[in-house]
């Protein structure tokens, strides 16, 4: 690579050192490349043309850096950087290792006094009880038979086992969304639907359910998302994520992830969400990491512990 008109911003290049980065940004004479190894938040800056030739475009794919939020001009540094509160994927890990050792062990086998035994005894007691009350098509012949009480009664019992873990005003969201059954019917028949869907099918039938979610007529401004998520989250705990707009910005924000956050529920929004949490699913499966329930737990861990003090910006490469 000889030209830097060669070095678009986005693109992902492979360095003869630094291994492979992601171009943040370009400038006259600098080009500003994050490396998946970086332990900074700030983006390494390569004077040009000295850097272009240890630099070359790749096609390697790496869904860590591709979710990488954009970049800031640090105002103090002059630098490209994340938030200040950005901490780096290792040790986010490692906090999480620190807290819970074991890993995501089997609840059944992890001792007592876990908390995350405790996370994952409610989530799973969600699950049970949705396959319970609403699995083998029982949801879909109550919603038939227009018994839409006894839906809204099911669906509250079952989201009942969760509340616990979350703070007002989530927990109370969907209660407050469900307070007149008489219309929530097109809410569960697009919940079922999309339960059903093929993946092919899943956007569509997820926008169905946002505009379900919009309609209800007791629906809170700013709950949308956890209405719209968290009965697909208890069911399908390997197809669908739970989404709590302070809890997955403040992630998104500690991780330097773009969720491309919209307050109304939104398939582009949700999209990057679950890809983010596949990404973070597979950095996991070391810790034995099974599904989105885990993934949830540490997302829960990272946004409730306080970030470590911003390390300076570090020398030019």
């Amino acid at each position: 690579m000889n030209e830097m008109n060669d070095l678009k911003s986005g693109m992902f290049v492979q360095h003869a050192s630094l291994g492979l980065g992601k171009v943040v940004a370009v400038e006259p004479g600098a080009v500003h490349v994050f490396f998946d190894a970086s332990e900074s938040r700030f983006a390494t800056k390569l004077r040009l043309p000295m850097a272009a030739p240890l630099l070359r475009p790749t096609n390697a794919k790496n869904a860590w850096l591709a979710a990488t939020s954009p970049f800031a001009r640090d105002a103090r540094s002059g630098r490209f950087a994340l938030a200040q509160s950005w901490v780096p994927e290792r040790e986010a890990i490692a906090r999480f290792d620190e807290a819970f050792p074991d890993g995501f062990a089997d609840p059944q086998a992890a001792p007592k006094g876990k908390r995350e035994r405790a996370r994952a005894e409610k989530w799973w007691a969600a699950n049970a009880a949705y396959s319970e009350l609403f699995g083998a098509g029982e949801g879909e012949r109550l919603l038939a038979d227009g018994k839409l009480a006894e839906l809204v009664r099911r669906a509250l019992r079952v989201e009942r086992h969760l509340s616990a873990l979350y703070p007002a005003p989530d927990k109370v969201a969907l209660t407050q969304a469900l307070e007149d059954p008489s219309g929530c019917g097109d809410y569960f028949a697009a919940l079922f639907a999309l339960l059903a869907a093929p993946a092919a099918e899943k956007r569509a039938r997820f926008e169905d359910l946002a505009r379900a979610v919009g309609a209800l007529p007791r629906a809170t401004p700013g709950v949308g998302w956890v209405v719209a998520t968290v009965l697909p989250a208890i069911a399908q705990p390997d197809r669908h994520v739970l989404l709590r707009p302070k809890a997955i910005c403040d992630a998104a924000h500690r991780l330097g992830f773009d969720v491309k956050y919209d307050a109304e529920p939104n398939w582009r929004t949700y999209d990057a969400v679950l890809g983010v949490a596949k990404v973070l699913l597979e950095r996991l499966r070391s810790a034995r990491a099974r599904d989105f329930v885990d993934v949830e737990s540490f997302v829960h861990e990272i946004v409730s512990r306080r970030p470590k003090a911003a390390a300076p910006a570090e020398a030019l490469a």
